[in-house]
């Protein structure tokens, strides 16, 4: 059964009280706008349709459209605001290789240059880290429960992400602490051998991002393997 993705907004009701959000959940006096994208038969965005207008909107600090799920990337839109609500959405670049219509979300503009806020694009990469490489729907027998628990992950991915963020060229990547001591607060860590021996994984160890990767990629490194069905032989 295929579930559909929570939104950003699915989000921050879920985690109301959990981040400092750049831009907070149901934000003052606005109605927020949905919207919902099209695809062609090359696997991009042809284009949105405005399915709520919403209200309170500013032409002079208009809303950022936000594209993320699908599989894909790169798709960016530009929306038009009349009245103070979204009147059109413009595709400004298609993107590529989307497996399903991505979702659409009208971001009110919030202060990113918080690094210590997280922003309403923190969330949609979020969402993309749970989605392609990690996170299983058959997992789940209903649309709330998968709701819930892709959020969570996404959290996850979230937390890791604005730690890293935070952290910048002087990142360094922690794994689970083998040993800690009281005093002084001197703590360790262990990375795992098969890490550890790799020359290339090793390598990518060095850095949060680097970690970042070799944990979306570790359900490909283990237990990766196809059954063949044929006659058994003697």
């Amino acid at each position: 059964m295929a579930y559909e993705l929570p939104t950003i907004g699915d989000f921050k009701a879920q985690f109301v009280r959990d981040f400092p959000y750049a831009t907070p959940w149901r934000y003052k006096g606005i109605t927020e706008a949905t919207a919902t994208a099209n695809l062609n038969a090359s696997y991009s965005v042809d284009s949105i349709t405005v399915d709520t207008a919403g209200a309170g909107y500013s032409s002079t600090q208009p809303p950022t459209v936000i594209i993320y799920g699908g599989g894909g990337m790169g798709a960016a839109a530009t929306p038009t605001i009349t009245g103070g609500q979204v009147s059109l959405i413009t595709v400004d670049n298609s993107g590529y290789n989307y497996r399903r219509a991505p979702l659409v979300y009208v971001s009110v503009n919030g202060d990113d240059t918080n690094l210590e806020r997280v922003t309403d694009y923190d969330i949609a990469r979020a969402f993309t880290a749970a989605l392609q490489f990690n996170f299983t729907e058959g997992l789940f027998g209903t649309q709330a429960a998968f709701v819930y628990a892709y959020n969570l992950l996404a959290a996850h991915y979230l937390c890791i992400t604005v730690i890293a963020g935070g952290t910048g060229l002087s990142g360094q990547a922690t794994w689970l602490t083998s040993s800690k001591t009281v005093g002084n607060v001197t703590e360790s860590y262990s990375i795992p051998d098969r890490v550890l021996k790799s020359p290339l994984l090793s390598k990518l160890s060095k850095t949060t991002y680097g970690a970042q990767f070799l944990e979306l990629i570790s359900p490909q490194l283990i237990g990766n393997f196809q059954s063949f069905h044929r006659d058994t032989l003697p």
